[in-house]
């Protein structure tokens, strides 16, 4: 399957928004509270000024997605690591970017709509692919960060 199998969808309805910067922290910020007023199922803040990765992966989940509840920020860093991480198989594509300056992007979403189209891909098999580890970060805690709000259990 692909990396996201809703994407395809999305861009074709022109659902997703594009906004690149120098800025990170600032655009995202904004986006995130104006998510709403955009119309969009996905907007993707990307810069070309690669922050520190951990510093990057902090700022989403530690900041944006505490600030911001009802959303769902999730990020791309080209230091990320994505073959330690056993997630080989995104990096598997049919494509060819233009780009070849390393850059990094947050991804904008409305949580509720991310989990209900999560839940209908785990009895497909999607996330089989997935070393648990990632599942449980990726899935399970988005999941839990849903029904619970910031409770745990």
């Amino acid at each position: 399957m692909p990396a996201c199998p809703y994407a395809k969808k999305a861009w074709r309805d022109n659902k997703v928004l594009v906004a690149e910067t120098e800025e990170l922290d600032t655009l995202s910020e904004h986006y995130c509270s104006t998510f709403s007023e955009h119309n969009k199922e996905l907007i993707i803040v990307a810069s070309y000024s690669l922050p520190d990765v951990e510093d990057f992966h902090s700022y989403i989940e530690d900041y944006l997605n505490v600030k911001y509840p009802e959303l769902h920020c999730m990020g791309f860093h080209p230091d990320y690591g994505v073959e330690d991480a056993e997630l080989d198989f995104l990096l598997e594509n049919s494509w060819d970017s233009e780009v070849e300056e390393e850059y990094c992007m947050i991804f904008i979403q409305d949580l509720s709509l991310v989990v209900k189209a999560s839940d209908k891909l785990v009895p497909l098999g999607y996330y089989e692919a997935y070393p648990e580890q990632e599942y449980e970060a990726l899935v399970v805690q988005r999941k839990r960060r849903y029904n619970n709000g910031d409770e745990t259990s």
